[in-house]
This record gives structure tokens, sequence and C-alpha cells, in this order.
């Protein structure tokens, strides 16, 4: 519907444009260009969407609550007994379905109609249809009707006259496509007029009056005269030829579409903001009792590719850092392919990544679909995890679902003054490791957010409570029980220092305000007890996944 809206505004600046700056120009063919160049790009305009062109991971990874388990909020369906209110979208989009229907039979009829025109002689007949052309051989002027019928032929006008009957059917309430097929038809005229009078133009004037009279027009047809246009044919036929310099005019088309090309684009990617497209994993299976999730399979998959995948020697010798984006496939009962590395770093690491992807034990674990992942490569110590935000991966199609970043850690070699035994040295790398596996960067603060910690954050009164709390307070807005709305509703937040809940964010939503109604109960909520690592609180990320369920 927002689509329809934007396609006729734009045939409505089009025609104004045309009647303007164009209706009294003589460059015929150059106005009936931009009336049909305006008439295709008002609707392709309101197509342009470049959101797919930059999308993004979040700047932080989601980890779902519970292991995936949703919240499951329930709510009884609308009471038919009860007096419905009158659901205004559907009326309309039932009288826009019957209006385009009957608009579809009149075209059917003018063809009809037309058809047997051509089947059948009439005396005075004097009128074309593409390339079969009916002129009654005894009309006076006979050689400079046939002529003017021949040019419209020739230049394919009534192929003009089909497309416009076509989006009369679908814009059939938009008065402006009638103004338009009117100012299209009267550039039919002009250029075949221009051509047959060519060198006489007075006395082809003076035919086009005396042939005005009592003439019946053919709908889809080109008639030779027409009482309602002749003035306009006259004037414009005796008319000065137009001034070179004014076909700059049409050269003001160009920030015109421009305008209205930005303006599409920021339309449609406020569209694509309201509806918030998804970056999660959906669900293998859903049940009341518990969520069997293709979460835990890419946990799994994450964590043997940051086992397996080296850090090159000679990367953290020279003290480089950096991340590997890769797009790869996995069908049902399938293995992984069409591995694609999007960017490069030093000799040697796409080919170590490569050899863990093909990895029976990787491959068996790799969800099925198509991904995109990162690899970062970071190095521990003072000044070693850089401060600064890596770049984000290149754009990729929006069927691939993005990845949280598998963080890999280097230890640079340390000069130390006492040797300590192999296992005790042994056992605090493997500490060190395990811990910076944990820290991810936060896009927005700088401020490290943790993964998994040494102390979890906990709700007042448990995880149960909290998820109780959610299917409590949760206000299933009436617009979504009207329109039976079911399924899964993503949040994501950070638990802070001090246990409040910030940044909270809507991955996922159903529309029918859903997605506020998650947000404003989440907010809503109480401090928790914030997370511990190294003895000391820290800010952890989470997803809640909500299942909403409309009992029948």
């Amino acid at each position: 519907m927002f689509y329809l809206i934007l396609a006729n505004l734009y045939l409505a600046v089009f025609f104004a444009f045309y009647w303007v700056a164009l209706r009294n120009q003589t460059f015929f063919r150059w106005n009936r260009a931009c009336l049909l160049g305006g008439l295709v790009l008002a609707f392709v305009l309101p197509a342009l969407d470049i959101s797919a062109w930059y999308a993004y991971p979040n700047a932080y990874p989601q980890y779902l609550i519970g292991n995936g388990e949703p919240v499951v909020v329930e709510a009884g369906a609308v009471d038919v007994s009860q007096p419905e209110s009158l659901d205004w979208k559907k009326l309309l989009v039932a009288i826009y379905a019957i209006g385009c229907a009957i608009s579809f039979l009149f075209f059917l009829l003018r063809m009809e109609r037309t058809l047997h025109r051509l089947r059948t002689f009439r005396p005075g007949a004097a009128f074309s249809f593409f390339g079969a052309i009916r002129v009654d051989k005894n009309l006076v002027g006979y050689e400079q009707i046939e002529a003017h019928e021949k040019v419209h032929a020739k230049e394919w006008h009534s192929v003009d006259l089909i497309v416009m009957q076509l989006v009369k059917i679908v814009n059939w309430f938009n008065p402006i496509v009638y103004c338009y097929e009117h100012a299209l038809r009267m550039q039919h005229e002009y250029i075949a007029d221009g051509i047959t009078a060519d060198g006489d133009k007075l006395g082809y004037a003076e035919l086009l009056v005396a042939r005005a009279m009592g003439v019946e027009p053919v709908v889809l047809s080109h008639t030779f005269s027409n009482k309602r246009w002749l003035k306009r044919r006259v004037s414009m036929l005796l008319r000065d030829k137009s001034r070179t310099r004014s076909l700059l005019r049409y050269a003001l088309l160009l920030p015109v579409i421009g305008i209205l090309g930005v303006f599409s684009i920021a339309c449609n990617q406020q569209q694509s903001n309201g509806r918030q497209p998804s970056l999660s994993v959906e669900p293998v299976a859903d049940t009341v009792g518990g969520l069997v999730s293709v979460a835990e399979n890419i946990k799994l998959f994450s964590e043997q590719i940051g086992k397996n995948v080296p850090y090159a020697q000679e990367a953290i010798r020279d003290k480089k850092q950096g991340a590997l984006a890769f797009t790869f496939e996995k069908a049902e009962n399938g293995h992984i392919e069409h591995i694609k590395f999007l960017n490069e770093l030093w000799e040697g690491q796409q080919e170590q990544v490569l050899r863990v992807l093909q990895s029976k034990r990787v491959d068996s674990l790799a969800p099925i679909g198509k991904y995109l992942a990162t690899i970062e490569f970071r190095l521990s110590g003072k000044g070693g995890m850089s401060d600064e935000m890596l770049p984000p991966p290149p754009p990729v199609p929006a069927e691939y679902t993005i990845l949280s970043p598998i963080v890999i850690v280097g230890f640079p070699p340390k000069v130390t003054r006492r040797s300590e035994p192999k296992s005790t040295r042994a056992g605090q790398n493997a500490k060190q490791n395990e811990e910076a596996k944990t820290i991810l960067k936060d896009a927005v603060s700088g401020n490290q957010v943790f993964q998994s910690v040494e102390v979890n954050p906990e709700p007042q009164g448990g995880m149960r409570a909290f998820m109780e709390y959610i299917a409590k307070n949760y206000d299933y807005p009436q617009e979504a029980i009207e329109a039976e709305i079911n399924g899964k509703l993503l949040v994501s937040f950070i638990v802070e220092k001090d246990g409040s809940l910030t940044d909270i964010r809507l991955i996922e939503d159903l529309g029918y305000g859903t997605g506020d109604a998650a947000l404003r109960v989440v907010r809503n909520g109480q401090k928790w007890s914030p997370g511990i690592q190294n003895g000391q609180p820290v800010r952890v990320a989470y997803t809640l996944p909500i299942r909403l369920n409309l009992q029948q």
C-alpha cells in the first residue's frame, strides 16, 4: 500500500512538471518521451532500497538467556460475542480490489468495441489501431487523413494507449492518471499533425475543422479529428517552433528524479528500520517445555574454530592484529561449501582457517543456512587489546545471517627474570587464554562487554523469577490479539556494573506493537546483581527470547 501511494505521488509530480515546463513546447517527441519516462520512473523509484548494501552486525553479540528457552506470554483470543471495531485497512483494500476489477472489465469492453469497429465498415470512418487503418475513401482530404493515421501506426502510438489503460486499472482512483492519458494522446496528435501538415499548415487546419463535425470517437483508437481537441491542435499546428535553447527545460527533470530517488530511499530505509530485520538464529523446534535451538550448535561451532585456528607466530611476533571475515553455506544433510573470504590478513592465515572449516568436527557442528562469520585476532597484554573498533566486514546479501565475532587471543613472549616451572606457566597461560576469549568490545563506549564471567549477573529472585515477571507483566497489544499474532520476539540488553539494564534493543519484532511492549516490560524491570570477573563488576550482554502464544 505504501508503494502504491508513493507511485501515485510521483506520477503527480511528473505530470505537474510536464504541465508547467513542457506543455507549450513544440518538441512533441521529447514531450512524449518525458511522459512515458515519468510513467516508468513513477513505478521504479518507490522500489529503491539500499538497506541491504550495508547490513553490518550489531555492536556486540547477543547471548541467549537460559540457553535459548523463551519466556512464554499467553493471551486469550478476541471474544467473538463482543462488537468488533471496523477494520479500515481491510475495507480500503477491498474497495481498491473491487475498483481494479471494474477497471479491468471496462478495459476488456473497450478492446471488444475497438476490435468490432475494425471488423465493420462505417461511412465517414477515420481511425487507426496499431497497424490497422480504417479511412473512408469518400472523405474529403482522404490522402492527408490516411497519412495522418499512418504516422500513428509508424510511431507505435497504440502501445502507449494500451500501457495507459493498464496503469489506469491499478490506479483507477487517481484523477492524475486520466489527465496523464489525455496529455499523451495530445502529443500523439501533435506529432501526426506536424508530419502530415508539413508545407500546408493552413490547409490542414481547415481540414481538421471541417472533419471535426459529427465524428464518433473510438476509445482505444486514434481518430483523425476530435471536437474537444480541435482548438488545441490547430493552435499547436500554427504555433511557431520552440527555440532550441528551450530544450534545457528537459534537463530540469534530472534534479526532480534525483530528489524523488533520495526520498524513496529514505522512506524505504525508515520502513526497514521499523521492521527491524532479524540477525539472530531461528530455532529448529519450539515447545512450551523447552527450545531446541541452532544457537547451541553455533556456540560449539564457534568454540571449535576458536580452539583450532592458530594465531600465526610471525604475526604475534610482529604485533599484528586484525579481523578475517568469510561467508559459507551449508544445506540440510550437507557439508560446508562456498567458503568465500571477504578480506585478507597476513600470509597463511586464510589457509589455516580453511583447514579447520573443512575438518569433520567443525563441519558437523556448522549450522544449516547461509552465514557471515568474523574471526578477530587480538594480542593480550597491556596495550595489546586495541581500544579501536575493528572495521565491519564488507556488506553481504540480506539472506546471510551474521554470526557473533570469534575472538582468538595471542600472547606475545614475555621476558622474565626468574624461570618458573613449565607446568605453572602452562596453567597460567591456559587460564589467561580462557579469560581473554570472553572479552568483546562495545562499539559505543569502548567499555568491555563480557560473554561469560566467573559470576554471572542474576535478576532479583533468580532467572526463573525474571522470566515469570516478563510473562505476567507483558502487555499483549489489543491490535496484535485482533490480528492473531503469534511468534517470537528478541530483546537484547547489557547488564551494567551497577546491575541496571541499558542499551535495550529490539532484535526481532512481530509488529502490531508487540516489540514496543517488550521494550517497556524490560525497561521497567528491577536491577540485577552485576557480573563479576577477577573480583570486579563488569558489563555482560544478553538476549531475551519472548514467545507470544495467542490461545484460541
